[in-house]
């Protein structure tokens, strides 16, 4: 026992200046939190309270008055619309003055879905703003012209015709297109709706119970406001949808941390701050909300039943071993009845909040502290400081981030030995990092991998470059300027594949092998690659008219891209590791930037990344090849351009037409059609006379005129060689 007591007793007078820090700051820390503690939950709990709901009262009038100004804004629009409208044949789209009306009011107020006019003779007219991405409407999966922004919708249903016709404008109002649906895709009558026969029937202007919106399919509300002739005869209604979903971004911003939610009485979710959809149909025809049960909003859902059964609009309740504090404040009845703004936030949110006990508390902490400022004072301005800037040299470090900065100076000899390993540790690394991609450093780290000897299977984008002539140019250029110029361009090519999310394997003589889909998961790994590859050729584009000027070397480079399974990982000894890729998927996207030279082409990519990015993809197709080693042919296409991503990258319409005439060249030569083909492509050639695939296929068709394939025939052309 004695013999423990003298080693404990050892230990204890060779304890290290850090032992005696943490130490003290842990008793001191312990000791403070406890008081602190203690005095808030025993002496400001009814503070809590009172702030807490008066902030939720605020919060909750706030965003009160924010729906409610919605409400307004749509009510007194359409109400000043009805005086805009005096006869039936005031509803027309040749009406300049109403359909500026109609636009300027979805512009004005961008939470409405749309303002609509209703006529007893069964015109109807509609206008709404155009979300990105908005097709036609008999022809979903065709794009509306992109600079159309507003869509107007005119109805008529006659006793004996039914006609619907949808005018597509621009900002500026001018009709670039119309489209008249066929008769079987009318199904539409406002006279049926209730927001026009609910105002017909009152002759004032109402608002509706929830329905869904017969354009958009979303759930709302409606307000119309009925339509009198000049002699006081109701001919009609005019009114605005406002889809619930607008009110969730209402929702998400709060003053106060918590859950806001709009309800009715009997529990059902009007808007939900996270929820885009809170109704369904049901019937084909009726809406149904869905509760806060339906939700799987325990919390929620708690706290409405105690509403419910206590009849208390502002309360706190306990759920799950954590306190609430729930206020539900009734909407005006003017508007809609039965709706209920409520709010529940933990009372965790607010213990901070409150300034005087926040005040107190810092006065027990600081007379506690007090004892021990001095020791505390000295250890933490002689350690604390000049540790946290070591350690934010050490976090650098390890994001390789390897810049120089300035040395911390202290007279405490371990942290001088610790301040000399990193400057020692940092010089090393940088002089490592030349020879390995840091991007791809970082990534490995921020995704958590090992370095270790290992792989594993993953769908990439592989894409492999190469400079057309480069031994000519090796050859009547100095090696030294022939380095920093390939330097330069390195350099260019290797930021536009890292900006577009790809990782650089490794640079083989002229050539960079790169992919993306890893280390880190990326769904739309082809089309980044695409946009990278068509990115670089841009770039060079520029680059080699300053060189010229320059008098360098001008670099043309060939690309190929494939899509497909690899092996990824890390790959070598365990002396020396690489991060790369293996696998046939490897093998046939550097076989493709070869396969550029037969056809004069400098990007190429396969069917399989064409299949990735087909949404996107201007290609034409450049043949079906079996490259050098395989039987098997595999279609491949040249990319041009690529629509809808990078306004850079946008087609022109002479390569979209370009793109068109040739894939009819290429099928009519599949389907053995030798004489179309023949004309197809001589036609581009006229325009083209340099382009190389024509003159390829010309004389392809020509021999098979003369020598027809067998029967067996599947228009693959068998490369042989790389």
């Amino acid at each position: 026992m004695v013999n423990v007591f003298a080693y404990i007793h050892r230990i204890f007078l060779r304890r290290q200046l850090r032992f005696d820090v943490l130490t003290s700051f842990f008793v001191l820390q312990i000791i403070t939190a406890i008081s602190i503690m203690f005095y808030m939950y025993s002496a400001n709990k009814e503070t809590l309270i009172d702030f807490s709901d008066k902030m939720m009262e605020d919060l909750s009038d706030t965003k009160i008055d924010t729906i409610n100004n919605h409400f307004k804004g749509a009510q007194n629009s359409v109400a000043l619309g009805s005086y805009l409208i005096n006869r039936p044949q005031d509803v027309d789209i040749s009406n300049k003055k109403l359909v500026e009306y109609m636009i300027g009011t979805v512009k004005q107020y961008p939470y409405l879905e749309s303002v609509f006019i209703g006529i007893e003779t069964g015109r109807f007219m509609q206008v709404k703003i155009l979300g990105e991405g908005s097709t036609y409407r008999s022809l979903t999966t065709k794009l509306l012209p992109k600079n159309a922004t507003i869509a107007v919708r005119v109805l008529d249903r006659g006793e004996n015709r039914k006609e619907e016709t949808w005018y597509y404008l621009n900002q500026e109002g001018k009709v670039l297109e119309q489209e008249k649906l066929p008769d079987f895709e009318i199904t539409f009558d406002h006279r049926v709706r209730e927001w026009y026969n609910k105002s017909m029937q009152m002759e004032a202007q109402i608002w509706t119970d929830i329905y869904i919106f017969s354009t958009s399919k979303l759930p709302g509300v409606a307000t119309a406001h009925p339509l009198q002739d000049e002699k006081g005869k109701y001919i009609g209604a005019i009114g605005a949808d406002i889809p619930l979903v607008s009110l969730s971004g209402i929702l998400k911003n709060n003053s106060v941390k918590g859950l806001a939610i709009i309800i009715n009485k009997k529990g059902e979710v009007i808007a939900h701050p996270t929820e885009k959809t809170t109704a369904k149909v049901v019937n084909t025809a009726e809406t149904q909300l869905v509760t806060l049960e339906d939700l799987g909003d325990k919390v929620s859902f708690h706290g409405y039943r105690n509403f419910v059964s206590t009849q208390q609009h502002r309360f706190i309740f306990d759920y799950d071993n954590r306190q609430y504090i729930a206020t539900y404040k009734e909407f005006d009845q003017s508007f809609f009845k039965n709706w209920i703004f409520t709010v529940i936030t933990p009372m965790d949110v607010f213990i901070g909040k409150v300034k005087t006990t926040q005040e107190k508390c810092l006065l027990i902490s600081l007379s506690i502290l007090f004892l021990s400022i001095f020791v505390v004072a000295l250890i933490a301005h002689r350690i604390a400081k000049p540790i946290n800037a070591l350690a934010d040299q050490a976090n650098r470090i390890t994001n390789f981030d390897l810049s120089e900065v300035d040395e911390v100076k202290s007279g405490i000899l371990e942290i001088q030995k610790l301040q000399s390993s990193i400057s020692r540790m940092r010089h090393s690394l940088s002089s490592f990092g030349k020879f390995v991609p840091k991007a791809l450093v970082r990534k490995l780290i921020d995704k958590g991998i090992d370095v270790k000897v290992g792989g594993k299977m993953k769908n990439v984008t592989l894409l492999f470059t190469d400079i057309a002539g480069f031994t000519t140019i090796s050859e009547t250029y100095p090696a030294d300027k022939l380095m920093n110029h390939l330097s330069d361009y390195f350099d260019e090519m290797t930021q536009i594949i890292i900006d577009q999310t790809g990782t650089v394997d490794k640079y083989i003589g002229d050539a960079i092998m790169s992919f993306w889909g890893a280390p880190g998961n990326d769904k739309d790994h082809a089309l980044h690659a695409c946009k990278a590859a068509l990115l670089c050729q841009r770039r060079l584009l520029d680059l080699n008219r300053k060189w010229g000027f320059e008098k360098k070397p001008i670099l043309f480079t060939r690309m190929g891209l494939h899509t497909g399974d690899v092996i990824v990982g890390n790959l070598g000894s365990t002396e020396r590791l690489n991060y790369t890729a293996i696998g046939d998927s490897v093998n046939l996207a550097a076989r493709l930037e070869g396969v550029n030279k037969n056809y004069g082409s400098c990007i190429i990519i396969s069917q399989a990344t064409y299949k990735q990015i087909q949404d996107y993809a201007v290609v034409r197709p450049l043949d079906v090849v079996a490259v050098k080693g395989k039987n098997e042919g595999i279609k491949i296409f040249e990319l041009i351009a690529l629509q809808n991503t990078d306004p850079l990258l946008l087609p022109t319409n002479e390569q979209l037409k370009f793109a068109e005439q040739f894939a009819r060249g290429f099928t009519l030569y599949l389907e053995q059609r030798w004489d179309e083909a023949i004309e197809a492509f001589k036609d581009m050639q006229l325009r083209y006379p340099e382009d190389m695939p024509c003159a390829l296929y010309i004389e392809r068709c020509e021999a098979y005129k003369k020598t027809p394939p067998g029967a067996d025939w599947d228009g693959v052309n068998h490369l042989h060689s790389k």
